[in-house]
């Protein structure tokens, strides 16, 4: 295609060959790319993995997801364990203590707060606005996962002290960066 784009005379007949070309091109792009994507739908329609990089707690047989035991034991017990009051940081410290890897590396914060707020786990997979129910199978229970999500939502601004209510907590920005301001509280060294 590039060889005949550059033989092509400059001249009326010219520039409606190459604008011919052009657009065959674009076609078939735009024709192949379509292809891809229903074809990547069909595949998680039929519950299938569709290729990416796999989920903590799962493992792929023939095309299949299926659970971990053992990796997803480590799931749960991370959410029971956020569930009964320890914070993501105290979580994250357990399992790297209790010698569990993700992908060959220790747990960090990120990693246990993206577990925790991941559909897949309860078996409800969305991509590109649809959802799949038969690709990923339940690790966590539904009852689990919410109420682990409501508490990630009401410390998502901090939580800093119970017994205080703080009245402008996540409404609060800072002016040159933009970020939620938290409150804290201190005393000097003279008091």
């Amino acid at each position: 295609l590039i060889s005949a784009m550059e033989n092509i005379p400059d001249t009326p007949e010219g520039i409606i060959l190459e604008s011919l070309l052009e657009g065959m091109a674009e076609y078939y792009s735009a024709e192949l790319s379509q292809k891809v994507k229903r074809g990547m739908i069909e595949t998680r329609q039929k519950g299938h993995f569709p290729g990416g990089y796999l989920l903590f707690g799962y493992r792929v047989v023939n095309k299949k997801i299926l659970i971990n035991e053992e990796e997803a034991n480590v799931v749960k017990h991370a959410f029971c364990e956020y569930l009964n009051g320890k914070t993501i940081k105290e979580v994250t410290e357990m399992l790297n203590n209790e010698g569990f890897y993700h992908r060959g590396k220790k747990f960090d914060m990120n990693i246990v707060n993206r577990m925790f707020r991941n559909t897949k786990y309860i078996g409800v997979y969305t991509h590109d606005g649809i959802t799949y129910s038969n690709t990923y199978p339940q690790i966590v229970d539904k009852d689990v996962f919410d109420a682990v999500n409501k508490k990630l939502d009401a410390n998502k601004y901090g939580k800093h002290n119970k017994d205080i209510v703080y009245l402008l907590k996540g409404k609060v920005l800072c002016g040159y960066c933009g970020h939620t301001i938290s409150s804290e509280t201190g005393t000097s060294k003279s008091g």
